[in-house]
């Protein structure tokens, strides 16, 4: 930039997604919540040859989604406080969890470590902490027809029905009753491709 021109105050915005592009931005929601759910939660996600399987299905729907549109975080490759933090929120997402408890376990202050989150994944460790428990609602949600949307919610520390109804619209395209109502929907026609996706990820 040369000496005296302007210095630009805001980004240029970004286009409007298009039907398509919102479709295959849910798509990839869902398939990347089936993978956490899977590896992060059942009980086969330790055994080497199922995180082979969820790789290959990872990378097979990664083949028709735009990267641009696949809403990843890079967890490997951030500091070292930052995975200590993601790795303690993972294994305890089920509890009560609070800033300073992470950052405890991270080694770390909560100001120092909501900073490297910030650097390291554009989030602070408690959006981080509801987005986890937003993807293991929504795989639950995908899979599990027997448990009401309410209980599922509670149980991954969503108290208010009205605010996990908003967050979760607002990061999958639909309200968990839609995400619920598609699952019974394809039960009643005979089989769910969401519920064989899972079954072959822990087959």
């Amino acid at each position: 930039m040369r000496r005296g021109d302007s210095i630009p105050t805001h980004r240029d915005p970004l286009p409007r997604p298009t039907e398509s592009d919102a479709v295959l931005t849910q798509y990839w929601a869902h398939v990347s919540a089936h993978v956490r759910f899977v590896l992060d939660t059942h009980p086969v996600g330790s055994s080497d040859d199922v995180r082979a399987v969820a790789s290959a299905y990872l990378e097979s729907a990664a083949t028709v989604v735009p990267a641009a549109l696949r809403r990843e975080l890079d967890e490997h490759g951030a500091p070292r406080t930052v995975r200590r933090a993601v790795a303690f929120i993972q294994a305890n997402l089920l509890d009560h969890l609070t800033a300073v408890e992470v950052a405890t376990a991270a080694g770390s202050s909560p100001r120092a470590l909501q900073l490297a989150f910030r650097r390291a994944l554009d989030l602070t460790p408690m959006e981080y902490v509801r987005d986890a428990r937003l993807s293991g609602a929504h795989a639950q949600l995908l899979v599990d027809s027997r448990t009401s949307v309410g209980q599922i919610a509670s149980k991954w520390g969503f108290s208010n029905q009205g605010r996990f109804a908003a967050a979760y619209r607002e990061r999958y395209g639909e309200t968990p009753t839609q995400t619920r109502g598609r699952l019974d929907h394809a039960d009643r026609d005979g089989g769910s491709e969401v519920a064989s996706d899972t079954e072959a990820l822990t087959a």
